[in-house]
């Protein structure tokens, strides 16, 4: 893979791998060989335990038994707060040597409060990557949420817009991948300031 033509290089070490929660099970396949892709060329995969995206990553890495090579950002104290589709996933995960790094929250807690922590276990995930690759469906506003932080810190973001349009940000053009391979169809982010 030539790395001119592709945002992520071997000197980043951590990539967050998200998602739309809503993404369609057809589309595991596609992130599965992304995070293929992304362990081959030696990086760490964080993401943050939701259903969707976050669950086909998960699911890959316990899949092909490389577990610690993932860490899970997580809103949640404990694994009975994780949705029920993907709890004994994570709890796999965790078995099979995967990292969580723990929220705070119950998941008794009202909706602006879970909402507030789920935008802050983003923030944590941003903070923690390299670079961000999303992978996009229907309204995803939490994974836009997460893209803008990433911009914001001119982190190198890769996108997937699966039947939806590329999302507009000030000062950012988005550009086709060339790797071709899983690639094909990614777009990347260029920074016009």
């Amino acid at each position: 893979m030539d790395s001119s033509t592709c945002s992520l290089t071997r000197a980043q070490k951590v990539i967050g791998v998200i998602g739309s929660r809503s993404l369609p099970v057809g589309k595991a396949e596609l992130v599965g060989s992304v995070v293929e892709d992304l362990l081959k060329r030696k990086f760490h995969i964080a993401s943050g335990g939701a259903v969707g995206a976050d669950e086909y990553c998960v699911g890959y890495l316990v899949h092909v038994g490389e577990c610690d090579k993932g860490t899970l950002y997580s809103p949640w104290s404990t694994y009975e707060s994780f949705p029920v589709k993907v709890r004994a996933l994570t709890r796999q995960f965790k078995e099979y040597g995967g990292s969580i790094i723990w929220g705070g929250l119950r998941g008794k807690e009202d909706y602006a409060i879970v909402r507030t922590g789920l935008l802050q276990r983003n923030l944590r995930l941003i903070e923690a990557v390299s670079g961000v690759v999303a992978f996009l469906y229907g309204e995803s506003r939490g994974s836009l949420f997460t893209i803008r932080k990433a911009l914001a810190g001119h982190l190198p973001v890769v996108i997937f817009c699966i039947d939806c349009a590329l999302p507009e940000f000030p000062h950012i053009k988005w550009v086709p991948l060339k790797c071709g391979g899983c690639w094909e169809g990614a777009y990347k982010a260029v920074f016009l300031k």
